[in-house]
């Protein structure tokens, strides 16, 4: 049986319409995601570049070293002081003042006697940094860099049994000739190389403000005297001069104001 005319033209009329119909909801979608593309890339804003930080001063600690305290009541031929001072910026960075005397003596009676005695001040300045500020607000795990200073004197006295030294004695197959050699006014410096621990004792009262500082240090000989009669063994702030790097270590108690 034949199809009407009418009846093809309205299945054709709505076949028409459904293409239309979802050619055009697939336009619209399409301009809406263009739409809403354009418009984050419009409102989607710059990242601003941070603030510089500033590095403020927020505590000045004093401290006095206790290691060379120790010292000093284990060798009575040694007398050391050293103390520091210490500007914190931020528990970021800290800078550090030292300065310090030191009178150290040695002895030999065997087989030729002679006795060495070298006194001075010292002085050392530089910077540290807290390598864990991110996560410590209060203590410190730091690495600094110094650089140290020494004014001193040194005496050395000694005594040589051999008749050769004085030629007016000639009965005598020995003699005691004694002689004494002192510098007044020597320079000597180094460089330092610090790595420690700093740790508050509380969070309250007044033990809040004392802080413990561990410091093992390197230190490289820059420039000793060189136009000397005696060679310097014994230096305030650096230690034993027998080598050009010698290892030293600190332990100081601090009051934060």
């Amino acid at each position: 049986m034949k199809k009407r005319p009418f009846k093809i033209i309205l299945q054709t009329i709505f076949a028409l319409l459904l293409f239309i119909s979802f050619f055009g909801i697939n336009t619209v979608l399409a301009q809406l995601n263009t739409t809403n593309d354009t418009t984050q890339v419009i409102v989607k804003k710059k990242k601003e570049p941070k603030p510089p930080v500033v590095y403020t001063p927020i505590s000045v600690r004093v401290g006095v070293d206790m290691w060379s305290m120790l010292n000093n009541a284990r060798n009575p031929n040694i007398l050391r002081f050293n103390g520091n001072v210490e500007v914190t910026l931020n528990n970021v960075w800290f800078a550090v003042v030292e300065g310090g005397y030191g009178d150290a003596q040695s002895f030999k009676e065997i087989p030729n006697s002679f006795e060495y005695k070298n006194t001075g001040y010292f002085g050392r300045i530089g910077i540290e940094y807290n390598v864990l500020h991110r996560l410590l607000d209060r203590e410190a795990l730091v690495l600094g860099a110094k650089y140290g200073f020494a004014n001193f004197s040194h005496q050395l006295n000694y005594d040589i049994d051999d008749r050769y030294w004085d030629l007016e004695v000639v009965d005598n197959d020995r003699i005691r000739y004694s002689r004494q050699i002192k510098e007044d006014n020597m320079s000597f410096s180094w460089a330092e190389i610090n790595a420690g621990l700093k740790v508050n004792l509380a969070r309250k009262g007044f033990l809040s403000h004392i802080y413990m500082s561990y410091l093992f240090r390197i230190r490289m000989r820059i420039d000793q005297p060189s136009d000397v009669f005696a060679k310097p063994t014994t230096i305030a702030g650096f230690g034993q001069n027998d080598k050009p790097v010698n290892l030293g270590f600190s332990y100081f108690l601090s009051y934060e104001f």
